[in-house]
């Protein structure tokens, strides 16, 4: 299930700016001194236990003491938070989502089946079982017919991309309110074929798409962008779609659901086991 954030100063990100008034542009940091940084910073660390260990050792131990008390907290809140972030699954997952919809409506609320899901999947070379799989978690949402369209960001790099989008679109078409299969072409100016650039892509393409041919209303539609191989909650587009119509922020909030890294726990090493359950009580911790 979904979680919000806001945007505000704390976890806002915002890259470049759209004028500049006064002043000379500032020169540009050459990339291999930012790529030198986290490298950099890890040696001068080691040199300072190193050095530190040498000609002050009882402050280099106090200065461990510390930093264990810090981290035994970190863990305690962690914990809590964990607990915390099952109970609110367990009761989200209870929750009828159409029922807490009408409860809490206002003035300002959309209606609820005006929203509308675009759901992005940039792929590239991967399997049909693997997307198969993927589609067929998200036909089980219950909205999936009515409100939700897919876009398979296919790339132009793979050479079955074309055939394995005709071929699950038509499987699957019938399933969903739509289903495209864009192509992301090669040679864009300033671009790279990667993930990123192929799911920017997608999403004018679904814009020029659904808003300016097929006319949908813009204000309506909230965008969800994944990988191939995530398998979503089968109410999570369902909570979704509540949360956005609710929202009177909608349009400055994402919502990021916890990941879970179980899609296949149980055919990779018993070690890597235990690392991915620690990795997921911690996303939801955090």
């Amino acid at each position: 299930m979904p979680y919000q954030s806001r945007g505000n100063r704390r976890n806002n990100v915002q890259l470049g700016a759209t004028r500049v008034y006064a002043g000379a542009v500032p020169r540009r940091i050459p990339e291999y001194i930012l790529d030198a940084i986290p490298g950099g910073l890890a040696w001068l660390a080691l040199g300072v236990v190193v050095l530190g260990a040498i000609y002050a050792p009882m402050t280099m131990m106090l200065g461990a003491a510390l930093l264990g008390m810090y981290s035994a907290v970190r863990f305690l809140f962690a914990g809590a938070a964990v607990l915390m972030g099952l109970r609110r699954i367990r009761t989200w997952e209870a929750r009828d989502w159409r029922k807490y919809y009408a409860k809490h409506a206002n003035d300002l609320s959309l209606p609820l089946e005006k929203v509308h899901h675009v759901i992005i999947i940039p792929n590239y070379k991967e399997d049909l079982d693997t997307l198969r799989t993927t589609l067929d978690r998200l036909a089980m949402q219950p909205n999936a017919l009515d409100a939700i369209t897919i876009v398979l960001a296919m790339e132009s790099g793979d050479p079955d991309g074309i055939a394995k989008g005709e071929i699950l679109k038509a499987e699957y078409d019938r399933l969903f309110a739509n289903f495209f299969f864009p192509v992301h072409p090669k040679g864009l100016h300033n671009e790279i074929q990667c993930k990123s650039a192929n799911q920017a892509w997608a999403a004018r393409w679904a814009r020029r798409q659904l808003v300016d041919e097929m006319g949908m209303n813009i204000h309506h539609i909230v965008v969800t962008t994944m990988d191939a191989d995530t398998l979503w909650h089968p109410r999570h587009f369902e909570a979704l779609g509540v949360m956005f119509a609710l929202d009177d922020r909608r349009y400055s909030a994402f919502w990021q659901a916890p990941i879970r890294y179980h899609g296949n726990v149980w055919e990779i090493n018993p070690f890597m086991r235990l690392l991915h359950a620690y990795s997921s009580a911690w996303e939801l911790a955090y």
